[in-house]
């Protein structure tokens, strides 16, 4: 299953490139790379330009489509100060268009111009006659750490100076692609809006209205600009004109999530004078433009009140408020409530009826858990049974390469191409690392602490802890048992959901267990896996050698009809996988559904408030220079 996700971008205290008497006017553009950062890019979004100002936070959302758990998903945002005259306006009146109108001609003037690599032996350089935006940084990201992120949020350093955040949300709607989704039609207008009293005198405004949704973060709950209106020039009574927004972007269909409109006096210099604002919802717009039309406009549009400092500034009226577009009404009729029927406009009603998110059928999905702050855990289990055969022999699956010859025997390889990908849901990247059918001091250990840490460090603490292993006096034993790591695995995730619970947030893990050999006791195994589907737990088994492995065949057979518990394994051989990325993705493919299944069944929802202690996000170093000059190749 993929997902479709949203982008909002923003940064701060970027380097000016303007020179003195001048400041760079940023807008960004984003890149996808798939699987790999060595792919090509195909862009997917461009933002609005903010003049005059270096710290931004754009507007216009970027949609990603096609995220998959277990396959990497890289995407790039480049910042660029952008030239004016490719547009054939002056910045004046590009500043005072709408977003979506002022986004169609930045996009437009960058299509054509877009960088070329400098050829070989030549100095690349961030202006050129064929690319005149000046390059201010870009940031590659991964979108399994960024949703592996409490709050789902990543901050990087650019190349030039300053910092770029991202923050990623599942779209909720029910539309598949942009032009799918429900939009709201929208048009606002003011009364009795005086601009704040400035050193020459001047009351009557410049006049544009900016759109918040309100954001949860680690830090607490934050406002994020989804769309900026046109200005109207010298006037106490503005009507800006009427806008189609996407409601993905606005509220992420959810109409109850609150939104904050703020009303700005528009300045050339672009430190627009602050005017006032109101707080309401999407669902509140649409309720009160339906109670206007009712009224057959007898009475004057309803709207809000806009404070500043405690104080009424003027008002804010709903002219026009009504949802369309995939599963509702295409207008607000004046009468189409059914008799005791509360007062509600019948495209908000279509609207709610349509939407996913409905109460009564509402499932949530895999990135809904993620996105509300379910960690997701990793645990590893070896086999150190003699059917590896002799370590020391060339061709075994435990034989270490000459460290000259960079190879990996087929342990490592599992180990680097899984542990990779779930290692970037894990925030605290601690991870234990087990062992089993190896003999020490004449005894069979079925389940051992591999490394001298209870938890090891990321995936190349698991490679060292491994390998470490081989430096013990062990004895290469059988049978092949997998109880015991069962129940410790089982044990560690019931520990992880406890300690993530005291911080109102979810835990999952994750068994990755790699084996050579058929396991002993094939019903004991079975039982033990329905015993372990209890607790937040799925297992991956992955087959390591030529062994026939059919008795592991009852691992996939699991038939919650018949049989007890949930279905939490999944079995694959590593030698059916040439390449990383289809051995995680076939490893990876069932447990989005098992982890919705294991918590919407015991009816815990996704979090929807993260614990917000005043914590900073952190800040990654920026990226290598040369990636900002093959930003587009």
């Amino acid at each position: 299953m993929t997902s479709r996700l949203q982008l909002h971008l923003s940064a701060r205290d970027l380097k000016n490139l303007s020179g003195l008497m001048g400041m760079s006017d940023p807008f960004a553009v984003v890149t996808v790379r798939g699987d790999s950062k060595k792919n090509s890019p195909k862009v997917i979004g461009c933002t609005e330009v903010v003049f005059n100002n270096l710290s931004p936070s754009w507007s216009h959302v970027v949609f990603l489509d096609g995220y998959r758990f277990g396959v990497p998903y890289y995407f790039e945002v480049g910042v660029f100060d952008f030239d004016a005259t490719t547009t054939g306006k002056t910045e004046l009146e590009l500043s005072r268009m709408d977003v979506h109108e002022q986004s169609l001609l930045t996009t437009a003037a960058l299509e054509p111009t877009l960088p070329k690599k400098s050829k070989k032996g030549t100095k690349p350089t961030t202006s050129s006659s064929s690319f005149p935006h000046k390059v201010m940084g870009t940031g590659l990201f991964e979108m399994g750490q960024l949703l592996g992120s409490r709050g789902n949020v990543a901050s990087k350093s650019l190349q030039t100076g300053g910092v770029l955040t991202v923050h990623v949300e599942k779209c909720q709607g029910s539309g598949d692609d942009d032009a799918d989704v429900a939009r709201l039609h929208l048009k606002l207008g003011g009364v009795k809006c005086k601009a704040p009293g400035s050193a020459t005198g001047r009351k009557t405004p410049n006049a544009f209205y900016e759109i918040f949704r309100k954001v949860e973060r680690p830090t607490g709950a934050v406002w994020e600009s989804v769309y900026r209106s046109n200005t109207v020039k010298q006037n106490l009574n503005p009507v800006w004109n009427d806008v189609n927004l996407n409601l993905e972007a606005t509220c992420n269909s959810d109409l109850d999530r609150a939104i904050k409109i703020v009303l700005w006096d528009h300045k050339r210099s672009g430190k627009h004078k602050y005017m006032g604002e109101c707080e309401t919802t999407v669902g509140g717009l649409v309720d009160l433009a339906g109670q206007y039309e009712e009224s057959s406009h007898n009475e004057d549009p309803f709207g809000f009140d806009l404070l500043r400092d405690g104080k009424t500034v003027g008002s804010l009226q709903v002219l026009e408020a009504a949802l369309h577009g995939r599963g509702v009404a295409t207008a607000v009729p004046s009468s189409a409530l059914e008799e005791g029927e509360a007062s509600m406009p019948e495209s908000l009603k279509s609207y709610q009826a349509s939407l996913p998110s409905s109460k009564k059928n509402y499932k949530p999905e895999f990135v809904d858990y993620l996105s509300g702050g379910c960690q997701i855990s990793l645990a590893v289990a070896i086999d150190f049974t003699a059917s590896n055969g002799d370590p020391r022999e060339p061709n075994t699956p435990h034989y270490f390469h000459p460290p000259q010859s960079k190879e990996w025997n087929d342990y490592e390889k599992a180990i680097f191409a899984v542990g990779s990908i779930l290692a970037k849901y894990d925030s605290d990247q601690r991870m234990p690392v087990w062992g089993f059918g190896a003999k020490y001091n004449g005894d069979v250990r079925h389940c051992f602490q591999c490394g001298q840490e209870v938890e090891v460090e990321g995936v190349q603490g698991i490679m060292d802890a491994y390998r470490g292993v081989f430096r013990t006096p062990l004895t290469m034993s059988f049978p092949t048992k997998f109880t015991e790591v069962l129940e410790t695995a089982a044990s560690y995730a019931r520990h992880e959901q406890e300690m993530a619970a005291e911080d109102a947030r979810l835990s999952y893990t994750i068994l990755l267990l790699l084996t050579s050999g058929n396991v002993e006791d094939v019903q004991e195994t079975k039982q033990c896996l329905i015993d372990c589907s209890d607790d937040p737990l799925s297992v991956v088994i992955v087959g390591i050698g030529d062994a026939s492995f059919d008795s592991m065949e009852f691992l996939d057979e699991h038939d919650p009809a018949t049989e007890a518990g949930r279905d939490i394994t999944k079995f694959v051989k590593f030698d059916d996988y040439r390449s990383f990325n289809a051995l995680t993705q076939a490893v990876l493919d069932e447990i989005p559904h098992q982890l919705v299944d294991y918590f919407f069944s015991r009816n815990i929802l996704p979090g929807q408030l993260e614990d917000h202690t005043a914590v900073d996000v952190k800040v990654s170093e920026a990226d290598e220079d040369e990636r900002t000059f093959t930003f587009m190749e």
